[in-house]
């Protein structure tokens, strides 16, 4: 997670007298004509769902805080359809050459309670500031080689990112040569295992090779402000093509030995790319079978939002920045694109228009997400749900938060999605798609009736054309299901108030 960077962020202005406007924003280009990930019966999927959690950081066991009630509220009541369970490498390897069964075991156990709700898992092998050798979270001791590098911490946890200990541990693992070179053999190793370990699960979707990957010392802290300067560009550029590059191509073929079907999931490198500038990792190439099942997952945090903990609707252009960013890498990539953490906390000033605004491109963009992250809390935080407060006498329930982002979306789509949307202030959510071949099983979207339509409900399918009818999923209450029989003119659906 990127924040908070409000302390660090006015040091670094001040020293390189950097100005927080942004560059203008390229040309749009098009996007990745793999556009989608998909499930068994070949139906396009659009994932919505939350990080799990932020909790296992701290946990002597790495494992997450949410109660069986919980999860089944994640499907149920949210509508979530993935979760993205954190793992770490340090309680999978915490001696060199040692992997930990029972770690493996706790996970496998967790995948279980999610996949039992009907929610897959994606791994993320999760990592802040590198480990807890350097105050972070992520690598063992063991491999946290910082050649006697300084290090003291800081009160942001941020800023300990640029202690030289940390950009030396960092800079270590990237250059896999030398002395380090063993780092990236035990890491893909950590990774083979969990491939072997859930390549056949029906609940395991694929894996998140590492969360923001920081460069070490070849990071460009102007980039986060806005601020492009040649040697900038060349340092996170040359980083990208060449040792990151390398080190996502070693763990995709290591993955791949164990598991040649989920999907794998790869970030751009930490800070700027969320904050809207670009990325210049090239395309990977996937050993599998068939169409490559590699999906990119840039983060979304807005630095001046979070600097100011307050949104400027007018000044900040990062979903402006963010999509011409992202259009011109997924024309390199050509692979679908999954927004691994986006959050904020949604009582600083017009939180909800920017909560809208990633809402509402998301839609647009027929992209999927995982909101950061599953830490009740109450209302004005970032949590999306309120566990109470027995003494308070302050009931549980979804924050204002968790109200915002519960909302219509297409969960598996039998077809080639066209365009999707939902309109918060008439409540209407319409969807287009075509069809396609292999695709087979019914269209499902989830519709929060109990919220959105306690009283009636109009749903209009194919303008009543007979290629079209739905019901309502038995098991899953408040999930449409949509079966079409081919049509020309593709298929639409849509939902609204009734009469």
């Amino acid at each position: 997670m990127l924040a908070p960077v409000r302390r660090l962020l006015a040091l670094v202005a001040v020293s390189l007298g950097c100005s927080s406007s942004p560059d203008p924003a390229p040309a749009a280009v098009v996007t990745a004509k793999q556009r989608f990930l998909t499930d068994a019966q070949g139906r396009a999927l659009i994932l919505r769902g939350i990080n799990v959690d932020n909790h296992a950081k701290g946990d002597p066991q790495r494992m997450p805080k949410i109660s069986d009630e919980e999860i089944a509220m994640l499907s149920r009541d949210f509508g979530f359809d993935h979760v993205r369970l954190l793992v770490f490498w340090d309680a999978a390897e915490p001696e060199k050459g040692r992997w930990d069964d029972a770690y493996y075991d706790r996970v496998a156990a967790q995948v279980e309670r999610f996949w039992k709700a009907g929610l897959y898992v994606v791994l993320d092998m999760h990592q802040d500031v590198y480990g807890p050798a350097v105050s972070g979270d992520g690598a063992p001791a063991w491999a946290t080689r910082t050649d006697g590098q300084p290090f003291k911490l800081q009160k942001i946890w941020s800023a300990n990112y640029f202690e030289p200990a940390v950009q030396r541990a960092f800079d270590n693992f990237w250059s896999n040569e030398g002395a380090n070179a063993d780092l990236q053999d035990h890491y893909a190793e950590t990774w083979r295992r969990f491939a072997a370990r859930f390549a056949k699960h029906p609940g395991v979707l694929g894996y998140d090779v590492i969360n923001e990957p920081f460069p070490g010392s070849q990071v460009d802290i102007a980039e986060i402000l806005f601020r492009r300067t040649q040697e900038g560009v060349g340092k996170s550029q040359t980083f990208d093509e060449g040792e990151f590059a390398q080190f996502y191509q070693r763990m995709i073929d290591a993955i791949r030995k164990d598991d040649p079907d989920k999907w794998i999931f790869f970030e751009p490198r930490y800070g700027a790319p969320a904050n809207g500038m670009g990325s210049w990792i090239p395309r990977l190439r996937d050993p599998r079978t068939g169409t490559p099942h590699l999906v990119y997952a840039p983060h979304l945090y807005s630095v001046p939002f979070e600097a100011n903990e307050s949104y400027d609707p007018v000044g900040d252009e990062i979903f402006t920045l963010w999509e011409a960013r992202r259009n011109e890498e997924l024309a390199v990539l050509d692979c679908p694109l999954w927004i691994g953490e986006w959050g904020f906390a949604w009582g600083w000033p017009n939180a909800q228009t920017y909560g809208a605004r990633i809402l509402a491109m998301a839609d647009r963009r027929m992209e999927g997400w995982a909101y950061w992250s599953w830490d009740p809390g109450t209302p004005g935080s970032w949590s999306l749900y309120d566990r109470g407060d027995a003494t308070t006498g302050r009931p549980a329930g979804l924050t204002p938060a968790g109200i915002t982002v519960v909302r219509p979306y297409p969960r598996a789509i039998a077809g080639e999605p066209v365009s999707f949307g939902f309109d918060p202030a008439t409540r209407t959510f319409q969807l287009s798609f075509r069809d396609q071949p292999g695709a087979t099983g019914p269209t499902e979207i989830f519709v929060p009736r109990a919220r959105l339509y306690p009283t009636s409900i109009t749903i209009a399918c194919d303008d009543g054309a007979p290629t079209c009818t739905h019901s309502w999923d038995p098991k899953r209450s408040d999930v449409l299901l949509v079966m079409t029989t081919p049509r020309a003119t593709g298929h639409t659906v849509r939902i609204s108030p009734g009469g």
